[in-house]
Formats: C-alpha cells, structure tokens, sequence
C-alpha cells in the first residue's frame, strides 16, 4: 500500500477587542486604514483590532503563541506602533519556519461606524501586507453588551497557512 503525502496545512484562529478611547484625537484603524468616526480605541499601539486577531491567527496557525508574546503591550517602544508592521513581522517569523499564507478571513464586531464602505479598502490593505487573499468582512453587535453600547469593536480572524 502506497503511502499518501498530505500537504502540510495549518489554520490558525484569532480574537482582539478595544475600548473605545476618551480621546477625540486618536483615529480609528482598521487593518491599517483609518475609518472615518469620530473616535478611535484605546490601545498601546493603534489599537488595530483587524491586525491584532489576523497577527493571533498567523501566530497560531505556525505555533509561535500569540501577538502578545512577540510584541507584549508593557513595551515602552511599541507605543503607538503602526499594527500593519507588527502584522508584516508576524508574517516574516512564520516564513522563517517555511509556512505560508493561503488566504485569512476577519469578521469586525462592532455597533458603530458603519463599516461597509471601507471594507474593500481594509481587505485590500491586509492583502498587500500579508501578500495573500484576505476578506474582512463587519457585524453589527445588534445593541446587545458593551459591543452593542458602542464601547468598544472587536474582531475574529482566521488563517490558512502551507508548508512546503
């Protein structure tokens, strides 16, 4: 009986959520585009929650923990730090292991902005910076919990990575 070689696949799964910031200055990013809103969310970094679930996902998939063990949020020089390069760095740490992305998927939660005017340009950013299909998709947090009360947005994300 022949032996049948399996591609090695792995699917990796991340969650990220931020509350919304006091402060009326601070933008809101999503996968690296500012989202017109009139607020962004609280974070050491940008806050990117698009980023943060998909770098989780990344990270999973390859078995290198989570975004918080390489880019822990206690860093003094990660203040601020633009999400897309954290993601791109995650994305470079699972090529050094020989895996690479197939495609990524990120559903936003989030009662307010309405989203569906950026999502063609969120999806498209993270495309370029991971250098796979990614679609980013927006759920409406239907008023229920703090999600619903427009205290925060969160996000899940997914991702398919082969070995050669």
């Amino acid at each position: 009986m022949q032996s049948v070689s399996l591609p090695k696949l792995r699917i990796g799964s991340g969650f990220d959520i931020h509350p919304v910031s006091s402060d009326p200055r601070r933008p809101l990013i999503l996968g690296g585009v500012e989202v017109s809103s009139g607020y962004g969310l609280l974070g050491h970094s940008d806050a990117d929650v698009v980023c943060h679930a998909l770098s989780d996902a990344v990270l999973g998939a390859a078995g290198l923990g989570g975004i918080g063990d390489h880019f822990p949020d206690d860093n003094p020089e990660l203040e601020g730090a633009n999400s897309l390069i954290l993601l791109s760095r995650c994305v470079h740490m699972v090529a050094e292991l020989g895996w690479q992305i197939v495609n990524a998927d990120v559903t936003v939660i989030a009662q307010k902005p309405r989203l569906s005017g950026f999502l063609k340009e969120i999806s498209s950013s993270v495309s370029l910076s991971i250098s796979a299909p990614v679609c980013v998709k927006a759920k409406s947090a239907e008023g229920v919990g703090g999600l619903g009360e427009n205290l925060g947005i969160a996000a899940l994300a997914s991702a398919l990575l082969w070995q050669s």
